[in-house]
Protein backbone atom coordinates (compact mmCIF):
# COMPACT_ATOMS: atom_id res chain seq x y z
CA UNK A 1 0.00 0.00 0.00
CA UNK A 2 2.37 2.55 1.10
CA UNK A 3 4.55 1.28 -2.37
CA UNK A 4 1.54 2.68 -4.29
CA UNK A 5 1.78 6.01 -2.03
CA UNK A 6 5.47 6.07 -2.75
CA UNK A 7 5.67 5.08 -6.64
CA UNK A 8 3.01 7.92 -7.01
CA UNK A 9 4.27 10.89 -5.43
CA UNK A 10 7.90 10.08 -6.79
CA UNK A 11 6.45 10.38 -9.98
CA UNK A 12 4.60 13.48 -9.58
CA UNK A 13 6.75 16.94 -10.08
CA UNK A 14 9.25 17.77 -7.94
CA UNK A 15 7.99 19.14 -4.67
CA UNK A 16 4.86 16.99 -4.73
CA UNK A 17 4.15 15.32 -0.82
CA UNK A 18 1.04 13.80 0.28
CA UNK A 19 0.12 15.40 3.45
CA UNK A 20 -2.30 13.25 6.24
CA UNK A 21 -2.03 15.70 8.73
CA UNK A 22 -6.02 17.25 8.73
CA UNK A 23 -7.31 13.52 7.91
CA UNK A 24 -7.36 10.16 9.69
CA UNK A 25 -4.98 8.69 6.98
CA UNK A 26 -6.75 5.28 6.92
CA UNK A 27 -9.02 2.79 8.02
CA UNK A 28 -11.10 -0.61 6.77
CA UNK A 29 -13.91 -1.14 5.28
CA UNK A 30 -16.53 -3.82 4.63
CA UNK A 31 -16.39 -5.71 1.64
CA UNK A 32 -19.68 -7.11 1.67
CA UNK A 33 -22.20 -5.30 3.45
CA UNK A 34 -25.05 -8.08 3.52
CA UNK A 35 -22.08 -10.49 5.13
CA UNK A 36 -24.39 -12.41 7.72
CA UNK A 37 -22.14 -15.29 8.91
CA UNK A 38 -20.02 -15.69 12.00
CA UNK A 39 -17.65 -13.23 13.12
CA UNK A 40 -16.64 -10.36 11.25
CA UNK A 41 -17.05 -9.98 7.39
CA UNK A 42 -14.35 -9.46 4.86
CA UNK A 43 -12.90 -6.08 4.75
CA UNK A 44 -10.01 -4.13 2.85
CA UNK A 45 -8.01 -1.39 4.28
CA UNK A 46 -7.91 2.37 2.68
CA UNK A 47 -5.36 4.94 3.52
CA UNK A 48 -6.55 8.48 2.12
CA UNK A 49 -3.97 11.71 2.06
CA UNK A 50 -3.98 14.54 0.11
CA UNK A 51 -1.79 15.71 -3.11
CA UNK A 52 0.01 19.16 -2.20
CA UNK A 53 1.99 19.88 -5.38
CA UNK A 54 4.48 23.00 -5.98
CA UNK A 55 3.76 26.56 -5.67
CA UNK A 56 4.08 26.08 -9.85
CA UNK A 57 1.01 23.32 -10.45
CA UNK A 58 -2.62 23.54 -10.79
CA UNK A 59 -3.94 21.29 -7.91
CA UNK A 60 -6.48 19.99 -10.56
CA UNK A 61 -3.38 19.11 -12.66
CA UNK A 62 -2.98 16.32 -10.46
CA UNK A 63 -5.49 14.12 -11.02
CA UNK A 64 -3.92 13.70 -14.73
CA UNK A 65 -0.77 13.39 -13.72
CA UNK A 66 -1.65 10.62 -11.93
CA UNK A 67 -3.70 8.74 -14.35
CA UNK A 68 -0.90 8.67 -16.54
CA UNK A 69 1.66 7.65 -14.35
CA UNK A 70 -0.62 4.87 -13.29
CA UNK A 71 -1.08 3.95 -17.30
CA UNK A 72 2.55 4.41 -17.48
CA UNK A 73 3.26 1.25 -14.78
CA UNK A 74 0.65 -0.51 -17.11
CA UNK A 75 -2.35 0.10 -14.68
CA UNK A 76 -6.05 0.29 -16.31
CA UNK A 77 -7.24 3.75 -15.58
CA UNK A 78 -10.55 5.49 -16.19
CA UNK A 79 -12.40 8.16 -14.70
CA UNK A 80 -15.93 7.03 -12.98
CA UNK A 81 -18.99 8.62 -12.17
CA UNK A 82 -20.45 9.31 -8.91
CA UNK A 83 -17.37 10.98 -7.77
CA UNK A 84 -15.81 14.64 -7.51
CA UNK A 85 -13.94 15.31 -11.31
CA UNK A 86 -11.55 15.43 -12.66
CA UNK A 87 -11.16 11.75 -10.53
CA UNK A 88 -8.85 8.75 -11.78
CA UNK A 89 -9.03 5.51 -10.79
CA UNK A 90 -6.38 2.76 -11.21
CA UNK A 91 -6.20 -0.82 -11.05
CA UNK A 92 -3.23 -2.98 -10.66
CA UNK A 93 -3.08 -6.53 -10.98
CA UNK A 94 -2.95 -7.26 -7.12
CA UNK A 95 -6.13 -6.12 -6.10
CA UNK A 96 -5.62 -2.73 -4.71
CA UNK A 97 -7.12 -0.14 -5.98
CA UNK A 98 -5.48 3.46 -6.43
CA UNK A 99 -7.74 6.54 -6.80
CA UNK A 100 -7.37 10.33 -7.16
CA UNK A 101 -10.49 12.84 -7.21
CA UNK A 102 -10.61 16.95 -7.53
CA UNK A 103 -11.14 18.68 -4.20
CA UNK A 104 -13.32 22.01 -3.98
CA UNK A 105 -12.66 24.56 -4.01
CA UNK A 106 -10.56 23.91 -7.07
CA UNK A 107 -6.74 25.21 -5.50
CA UNK A 108 -7.37 22.64 -2.56
CA UNK A 109 -4.96 19.27 -3.38
CA UNK A 110 -6.94 16.57 -4.46
CA UNK A 111 -7.56 13.23 -2.33
CA UNK A 112 -5.38 10.25 -2.94
CA UNK A 113 -6.37 7.15 -1.86
CA UNK A 114 -5.57 3.25 -1.96
CA UNK A 115 -7.55 0.60 -1.34
CA UNK A 116 -6.47 -3.16 -0.32
CA UNK A 117 -8.00 -6.06 -1.75
CA UNK A 118 -10.73 -7.66 0.57
CA UNK A 119 -9.41 -10.27 3.17
CA UNK A 120 -10.88 -11.97 5.99
CA UNK A 121 -12.33 -10.20 8.24
CA UNK A 122 -11.00 -11.88 11.68
CA UNK A 123 -7.50 -10.48 10.40
CA UNK A 124 -8.63 -6.80 10.63
CA UNK A 125 -6.54 -4.51 12.56
CA UNK A 126 -7.56 -0.71 13.70
CA UNK A 127 -5.12 1.98 14.55
CA UNK A 128 -2.67 0.92 12.43
CA UNK A 129 0.03 3.68 12.47
CA UNK A 130 0.36 5.37 8.88
CA UNK A 131 2.78 8.36 7.68
CA UNK A 132 1.23 12.02 7.92
CA UNK A 133 4.03 13.12 5.28
CA UNK A 134 5.05 11.10 2.89
CA UNK A 135 8.44 13.28 0.32
CA UNK A 136 9.29 12.34 -2.73
CA UNK A 137 12.52 9.82 -3.01
CA UNK A 138 15.83 11.34 -3.17
CA UNK A 139 17.02 11.20 -6.57
CA UNK A 140 19.15 8.33 -7.08
CA UNK A 141 22.56 8.48 -8.82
Amino acid sequence: MLQYLQRTVDGLPPGTVLDSTDTRGGGNLSCDDNYAGPGAGPSAFSVWTHVVPPAEVKPLDLVALAGDLWRSWGLEVMERNGFEKPNRFGYPADGYRVQIEAAYPPDYPPRLTVTSPCFPGELRQDGLPFPELIHQSPPVG
